[in-house]
């Protein structure tokens, strides 16, 4: 049996973080890029407990492909602004455990709400500014409402804690993104060598949703699609932080696909 061994954080983190989006119905294309520079900077460690807090800054480079004409998507990209500057304490095997600065984080909501309450106009606004409210509100349930932020999801994956048998090992992660509720993945991670993690899965087809049997019926005319999930987790050899990593999701039924690729590089 082997496991990754973690290390707290010693020195700042410069990094390129990539999404990618492609959607094909019957009767369009559409695609949109997002590109970030991203920073980790580490703060101290606790001797007891072995728990560091650090801070994560997301700065846009590049937004193409998206439309603000009240366009879920650009709405759903105004509303990611909020976790663009976040600070974390980390448990001892490196996956966060707690949002700090919890009513600062609260305060740039309720700046960027303002604008988005008057930038958009449709019936959904106002349900889903309040939706974000109740998962941007400061209390313990905020961890586990950022951890379906695609970065956080990606990047703080539970690697430490993973025993690997022969080199493989099996869990379960929740995805957001490929449609309007998370999707459970059954995930074979395979370790290469001890740097390099190569991870595929299939999503549930969550047969026992009304709600996304709806919306698959709507998009694709059936309530099943084939999904799927491939890529890699890589190591950095001496702090053993990653440095790099892509996934590609991919959800498909009769003419209907979407796919989102996400990809992290070192600068």
């Amino acid at each position: 049996m082997i496991k990754i061994q973690y290390k707290p954080l010693s020195s700042p983190l410069n990094m390129l973080f990539k999404v990618e989006v492609f959607e094909k119905t019957k009767n369009k294309d559409t695609n949109s890029n997002r590109l970030f520079d991203l920073q980790i900077f580490p703060q101290k460690t606790s001797f007891w407990t072995g728990e560091q807090c650090i801070e994560i800054w997301r700065k846009p480079i590049l937004t193409d492909g998206l439309h603000n004409n009240n366009n879920t998507d650009a709405f759903v990209h105004e509303v990611s602004t909020v976790l663009h500057q976040l600070t974390l304490k980390l448990g001892f095997t490196g996956m966060p455990v707690k949002v700090e600065q919890q009513n600062e984080l609260w305060k740039n909501w309720l700046a960027i709400r303002a604008n988005l309450s008057i930038g958009y106009t449709g019936d959904w606004i106002s349900s889903a500014l309040t939706t974000i409210d109740k998962k941007m509100l400061p209390g313990e349930t905020l961890m586990n409402h950022i951890m379906q932020d695609l970065f956080m999801n990606e990047y703080f994956r539970g690697v430490y804690d993973a025993v690997f048998t022969e080199n493989k090992f099996s869990c379960n992660r929740k995805i957001s993104g490929l449609c309007p509720w998370p999707i459970q993945f059954n995930e074979i991670w395979t370790l290469q060598n001890a740097q390099v993690i190569k991870f595929s899965g299939e999503g549930n087809n969550p047969v026992d949703q009304s709600e996304i049997n709806g919306w698959l019926k709507s998009k694709t005319g059936e309530s099943k699609a084939e999904i799927s999930v491939d890529g890699f987790y890589q190591f950095d050899h001496n702090t053993a932080w990653c440095n790099a990593l892509e996934s590609n999701y991919s959800l498909t039924a009769n003419n209907y696909e979407k796919k989102i690729k996400i990809s992290l590089t070192t600068n």
